[in-house]
């Protein structure tokens, strides 16, 4: 990994696994970048500032009020210089905060003057990690943007074992490298893709479908609605016209973006059809289920020693009912697979009538159902296909609609 001439902020928090910080600071002033500690008061009383300050070769900012010589607030010049803002590790009171805007001390208040992207690695214990007020604050970061390496299972500090131990040290910096390296590809393009999609009408469809057995048991999938929420908010932030119709998600959909909300594929179906003459693209994100119960039982099935047999109807093909009608709009289409990718995804290619599919192996780590991040492949109508590397589910939205504009501006 090559971090040269990029400037990152490592904000340290109060967590017992602050001496993976200390790692993660050597590491990035190894990799060539130009790391700038911020600490926390807790912080300070599990690891001395002088530490960070020999390793990262600059000072430790501690005090806002201590501007030295220079007239210029050290949040703020922090922030305009910044290149990636990382948290590590981040607490449940330093997500607390960030989630509800508050910025009392230096760390929080450079966060909040940062105008580049925040990659958080959260480390607890485990009922914290879990407390449903934490998970709210996660979710709304998630919902702005904010990156996450998720906390690894194993015995914890506090002599738990669960979820809640900090990653490690070379996850955590695959993650900065990811954001990296994608902020520096899309900064060459950042000009020409400023609301390249303005005057254009988008749908974006997300999470997981509901196909109910009784009135308290339904069939569903893994399906966070992570990637079609990113893509349905990277829409709108090139210019276009967003309408998101969403399934179950275990996030909240973005604020500004008129969001329709379904639980069945029946539904999803209907109201994607009825919209689809008034779009110019649709990027078939949602995972719906492809069978529902044959019949659905008004009262709760009572459990017996008997086994239950549950026949299964399949739902129609979305969308495989848009590429028989569609005319002047661009499909996208996902192919989430466990087994022979590219070839399951060609063949949705064809019989689909998409204009491009999005394949991903939901088994490979770092990819899938649930994750932050995602590692893809891009097949287009061209016989065009084009890997990506592991990164952020924001920045894969972003190449996906770049991809997107180009065959758009491509011959038929």
């Amino acid at each position: 990994m090559e971090f040269k001439d990029r400037t990152v902020i490592l904000g340290v928090t109060g967590g017992i696994a602050i001496h993976k910080s200390i790692d993660v600071a050597s590491q990035l002033v190894k990799s060539g970048a130009s790391v700038h500690v911020v600490m926390t008061e807790s912080a300070t009383r599990l690891v001395q500032p002088l530490q960070f300050q020999v390793i990262s070769r600059n000072p430790v900012l501690l005090d806002l009020f201590d501007t030295g010589t220079d007239w210029k607030p050290p949040h703020i010049d922090l922030a305009d210089r910044a290149d990636l803002l990382m948290i590590v590790p981040a607490t449940a009171n330093i997500i607390g905060k960030l989630a509800n805007g508050i910025a009392d001390d230096p760390l929080s208040t450079v966060a909040v003057s940062v105008h580049c992207p925040v990659l958080l690695a959260p480390a607890m214990n485990g009922h914290m990690y879990h407390n449903p007020i934490v998970q709210r604050n996660i979710n709304t970061l998630k919902t702005h943007g904010f990156h996450f390496i998720e906390p690894a299972s194993g015995d914890l500090a506090c002599g738990y074992e669960g979820v809640g131990r900090l990653n490690t040290v070379e996850t955590i910096l695959e993650g900065v490298s990811g954001i990296l390296v994608s902020t520096a590809k899309s900064e060459t393009a950042l000009t020409a893709e400023i609301n390249d999609l303005r005057g254009t009408r988008v749908l974006v469809t997300a999470g997981g479908t509901r196909e109910y057995i009784d009135p308290v048991r339904f069939i569903t999938n893994r399906s966070s609605g992570k990637m079609g929420y990113a893509i349905a908010q990277a829409a709108a932030q090139r210019g276009a016209e967003v309408r998101l119709i969403s399934g179950a998600a275990t996030v909240s959909p973005p604020a500004s973006i008129k969001t329709q909300h379904v639980e069945t594929t029946l539904q999803m179906h209907d109201e994607v059809l009825q919209a689809f003459d008034g779009t110019d693209i649709v990027i078939m994100a949602a995972a719906p289920a492809d069978y529902r119960p044959r019949e659905f039982t008004p009262h709760k099935i009572k459990k017996t020693d008997a086994p239950l047999t549950l026949p299964l109807e399949r739902n129609p093909d979305i969308a495989q009912a848009l590429g028989e009608q569609k005319t002047h709009q661009t499909l996208v289409c996902f192919a989430a697979e466990t087994d022979d990718l590219l070839e399951n995804a060609k063949k949705k290619l064809i019989r689909k009538n998409c204009d491009l599919i999005v394949a991903n192996d939901i088994l490979a780590e770092g990819a899938g159902f649930q994750s932050d991040t995602n590692i893809v492949t891009l097949l287009d109508r061209h016989g065009t296909c084009e890997q990506l590397p592991r990164a952020s589910k924001h920045d894969i939205a972003d190449t996906i609609l770049t991809k997107v504009v180009t065959l758009r501006n491509s011959p038929k």
